[in-house]
């Protein structure tokens, strides 16, 4: 076999591709044992009860975004095992230097500090510190891995040669954790739950084990060791993170694959989970039964799931492309546009700020709401980078789409919410500061939101599951993808059908964009005048 020349390296062509593979394995290695080193202190090792200190937001953004962070590392994964060259271009120069694991270590340094300084009763005494410490800790210990596997002018190489696909995985990897939460409700997860119960049970006494079964209230165990298997435990946000890497990988490399087979991917993942879940369930009980009750119970609060669910999806994708009969011969791949200038990282990167800012202002700030001026800032930066792309888009106004806005904008407004619910967002806020906060809310309701999520849902979504499946597919995901977003789900699920419907007979995403736009004027304009922010 001949190896491949690296493109972008100044080694001789005869050397091989992956010859710096040890130093990946090693940046791999230590990520990997910074980020479970950290998991286990602060869930296992430290005496501090998070709810009884912090507020619920900041202790469940603390949790999520690590989690978040093992999900969208998994996704990379998984990018540079479905996509081989891409990985050789950008390892020609790994392990160049040993300086970016300096800052990799003082990053790892930082963020275990806090553990010195938790202590029960604190209150919410350290929790900016310890975010700041957490922020900057991660952030050193994921630049100097970066750094060490590859320079800066690489990685820009990769992102403009692979943003259009790369830049969606790491988004679905960094959103399918809280997805998959959000989503709960829509699941029939009583039934779910009562199915891993009973399979729980049945497995427990296969192996021996003489237990008191509860199936009413789900508890099971013997000898003072019993645990709960709550709904929670049912393994549904289990079966939606497989079920997102699945969707990832048959849109992004739909060339490579044969439909409908293809499609048999879901109910073997959705199994698999399923499966795994009640192993590891009965796993834990076995472990609280032999008497070693500690890590039985910790296993059950720990982020072992989230991960066993992500080395499943992981793996059914690297399986199936392995079994001849789902794959077929490959496209020839586009020459990529560069990154700045690529319409797919235009539609793309915008949404991905807007969903990180959400993430960071629930973990930081016990008010959410009190910082939208600073995820405006964030939003209104991103945009700015790609104007030279909306530029060239044909914003003339359109008539049936002002309609369309109008109507979404009165329904949405006449259906009742419950008011104030939303009064404590801004209740720190008077005076200049007021003022500028509902400018600020007025501008990224009005303007940036509608542009960030048309250009996701609409353009890039739509555009793409239309291509592939036909407008009924493209309408019907993208209107349920935009629902989830919002509280009201069931008027969001139809305003995006009316959004998807406008850029369909337009195919002009400014027209929907201009809906939206108007919609959200109205609902703005209403919920100022009335004092209900909440129904914005």
């Amino acid at each position: 076999m001949v190896a491949m020349p690296d493109r972008f390296s100044s080694q001789p062509p005869n050397r091989p591709a992956l010859a710096h593979k040890p130093a990946l394995l090693l940046a791999g290695g230590l990520g990997l044992f910074q980020l479970a080193s950290i998991g286990l202190l602060y869930k296992h090792g430290v005496e501090f009860e998070c709810l009884a200190n912090w507020p619920a937001a900041a202790c469940a953004g603390a949790s999520g975004i690590l989690v978040s962070l093992y999900a969208a590392l998994a996704a990379l994964a998984l990018y540079f095992m479905l996509a081989p060259q891409a990985l050789r271009d950008l390892l020609g120069e790994a392990g160049h230097s040993w300086a970016p694991l300096l800052l990799n270590l003082t990053g790892f340094a930082l963020a275990l500090r806090p553990a010195l300084i938790l202590f029960p009763g604190q209150g919410t005494a350290m929790l900016v510190p310890v975010f700041t410490l957490w922020i900057i800790g991660f952030s050193g210990v994921l630049l100097g891995l970066m750094w060490f596997v590859a320079p800066a002018a690489r990685w820009m190489r990769l992102l403009r040669g692979h943003g259009g696909r790369l830049l969606p995985v790491l988004l679905a990897g960094l959103l399918a954790p809280p997805l998959a939460t959000l989503i709960r409700p829509l699941w029939q997860i009583d039934k779910v739950a009562d199915v891993t119960f009973d399979a729980v049970a049945g497995l427990v006494q296969l192996l021996g084990y003489q237990v008191q079964a509860d199936a009413a209230h789900k508890i099971i165990g013997a000898d003072g060791f019993f645990i709960n298997v709550a709904p929670v435990c049912s393994g549904i946000e289990g079966i939606a993170l497989v079920t997102v890497f699945v969707s990832l990988y048959l849109i992004l490399f739909r060339s490579e694959l044969k439909f409908p087979l293809a499609f048999l991917l879901y109910p073997v993942g959705i199994a698999l989970s399923a499966g795994l879940n009640v192993v590891r369930i009965t796993a834990l009980l076995a472990l609280g039964l032999e008497g070693f009750p500690e890590l039985a119970v910790g296993g059950f609060h720990s982020h072992a799931g989230w991960l066993m669910f992500t080395l499943v999806a992981l793996g059914l994708i690297l399986v199936a492309r392995r079994v001849p009969i789902l794959q077929r011969r490959a496209a020839a791949p586009r020459p990529a546009a560069p990154f700045l200038r690529d319409p797919h990282v235009a539609e793309i990167l915008p949404f991905a700020i807007f969903m990180f800012s959400a993430l960071l202002a629930q973990a930081f700030s016990n008010a959410p709401g009190v910082v939208y001026p600073l995820r405006l800032l964030a939003m209104a930066g991103v945009l700015w980078l790609f104007v030279p792309i909306y530029r060239r888009f044909d914003w003339r106004l359109d008539p049936l789409a002002l309609a369309v806005g109008a109507l979404i904008g009165l329904v949405w407004v006449a259906v009742p919410v419950q008011a104030g619910a939303a009064a404590p967002a801004i209740a720190g806020l008077s005076g200049l500061w007021l003022v500028l906060w509902m400018v600020a809310r007025g501008l990224g309701t009005v303007l940036a939101v509608p542009l960030i999520e048309e250009l996701f849902f609409r353009k890039y979504l739509q555009g793409k599951l239309t291509a592939w499946a036909g407008p009924v597919v493209g309408i019907g995901i993208s209107a349920a993808g935009f629902a989830m977003l919002h509280d009201r789900w069931i008027l969001a699920f139809f305003a995006g059908l009316a959004l998807s419907f406008v850029m369909h007979r337009r195919r002009n995403v400014t027209a929907a964009v201009q809906a939206h736009g108007l919609a959200n004027l109205i609902v703005f304009v209403v919920a100022v005048l009335s004092g209900n922010l909440n129904i914005i």
